[in-house]
């Protein structure tokens, strides 16, 4: 990749933060991502408010799209990131993460990849450990001076443009097992129960293709 690409402060290829909720815009519903639910480009436990019955959270402000990337600004080193695919509509993430959005969607993958690199993971930990803050954090302007690789000719977008379609592979993956998990959580007390009795199943035919 070095060979096809240029290095560039991540300030000249993204926005940071740059959409924010208001009540004012009336959702019905939204998805909610606390800090808790995202580690190491793993989204589990998203929140759902129906705002006709619930209250969001104080912190839910910060609007998120497709090729958007999370990194919590609280303890780098917890590793509270990811790169976001597949995103149901009204999702909103916690104000303790900052949301990076490449100018270029191509570029998401890639910048995701330098923030998460483990050399860039202890600088930012380093850096939130010397901070005034009460917790260990960092801020946007922390994240502004990484160095990021940028395609510099057509080789270099494709070897991009094929880390992406790896990335959402994974994220469709991730989103399939966890439907599997659900229903499988949600059959099995009813077998052990026996109230779906599955004794007349052929097991040999139901197995063939096993073969």
């Amino acid at each position: 990749m070095q060979e096809h690409a240029d290095s560039a402060a991540l300030r000249d290829l993204v926005e940071f933060n740059p959409e924010t909720y208001s009540p004012k815009e009336n959702w019905s519903a939204v998805s909610y991502i606390d800090t808790s639910a995202l580690m190491l480009n793993d989204l589990a436990g998203l929140q759902h408010f129906n705002l006709a019955e619930e209250k969001l959270p104080a912190r839910a402000r910060r609007k998120v799209s497709n090729g958007d990337i999370l990194y919590s600004t609280v303890r780098p080193n917890q590793k509270h990131y990811g790169l976001l695919y597949g995103l149901e509509p009204h999702m909103l993430a916690s104000t303790a993460f900052a949301v990076i959005r490449p100018n270029d969607t191509i570029m998401s993958p890639l910048v995701y990849l330098a923030l998460t690199d483990a050399r860039i993971t202890k600088t930012l930990q380093q850096l939130a450990e010397t901070s005034t803050s009460t917790i260990p954090s960092i801020r946007p302007v922390d994240l502004e001076r990484i160095a990021v690789l940028v395609p510099s000719d057509g080789c270099g977008n494709e070897i991009a443009a094929q880390i992406g379609t790896a990335f959402k592979q994974i994220d469709c993956h991730k989103r399939e097992n966890r439907k599997l998990a659900a229903l499988r959580d949600a059959l099995l007390p009813k077998l052990m129960s026996g109230e779906i009795d599955v004794s007349k199943i052929d097991l040999m035919q139901l197995n063939s293709h096993l073969a």
